[in-house]
């Protein structure tokens, strides 16, 4: 009986978000629906990230209290056999009744495929962006540079996100691979709605000459969301690492 925590993968695709909705299927709402049928009550399932519609993860940490005679892997086995074929706990264990695991969280890592070629490929279309024109690489990485550090990322954020403070630092953000499959890794200590994902599209309209990779200051300075690229779609969108002052697993 107590606090577990648990590394958590899941396929956005057929998720409306992470976040539990009364008449659509969410990751929360698969795994509270299946810990309900464990343990007879409804106890909150707490995610680290509020992932968006669509967005996948391979790093999402939970916590959730269960009162109950099961020990961490009979939790892990009976919440795998309840739930979907598209998310699975790939760890579970006990944790310290004060863990939380967002507002422990000190720092999040994503990932943002892309698949660069004229013809979009199959197996790749549920997880990654199709991109179907030649992008200049070199220019993206350039500007990519001018946003690393602590800045006041409005122009990136949505209308509607309710973070306290625009201002945030990037750790990391890089563009690598080599086409077709490219990917943006994006590491902070916190992110604003859809930020990650109006970072790719501005970038890609780098990539594509309409902006030059120098831009990317004055961008940042005028602090207007009019003057991003758009918010690309969440398909490319993967959580892959959280992290916590100690390391979990």
């Amino acid at each position: 009986m107590g606090r577990f925590r648990a590394l958590v993968a899941y396929d956005g695709t057929d998720f409306f978000g992470w976040q539990i909705q009364p008449t659509v299927r969410t990751v929360e709402g698969e795994l509270t629906t299946a810990l309900a049928r464990i343990s007879q009550r409804i106890s909150k399932v707490q995610g680290a990230s509020r992932t968006d519609a669509g967005v996948h993860a391979e790093g999402q940490v939970i916590h959730f209290d269960y009162q109950g005679r099961m020990t961490a892997a009979e939790l892990l086995r009976g919440l795998n056999a309840l739930s979907g074929p598209d998310v699975a706990l790939l760890r579970c264990e006990t944790a310290a009744d004060s863990f939380h695991a967002r507002h422990d969280a000190r720092g999040k890592l994503y990932r943002f495929d892309l698949w660069a070629d004229r013809i979009g490929h199959p197996l790749f279309r549920r997880t990654t962006l199709h991109v179907p024109y030649r992008l200049d690489l070199d220019a993206m990485r350039q500007a990519a540079g001018h946003l690393v550090g602590e800045h006041d990322f409005s122009c990136f954020r949505a209308s509607t996100c309710d973070a306290p403070s625009p201002r945030l630092r990037l750790s990391r953000l890089e563009l690598v691979g080599n086409p077709p499959l490219l990917q943006f890794l994006v590491e902070g200590t916190a992110f604003l709605k859809y930020m990650v994902r109006t970072l790719v599209g501005t970038l890609l309209e780098v990539g594509r000459g309409r902006r030059s990779p120098d831009s990317m200051v004055e961008l940042l300075q005028t602090a207007d969301r009019t003057q991003a690229g758009e918010t690309v779609g969440p398909r490319g969108l993967h959580l892959v690492r959280v992290d916590y002052e100690q390391r979990l697993w």
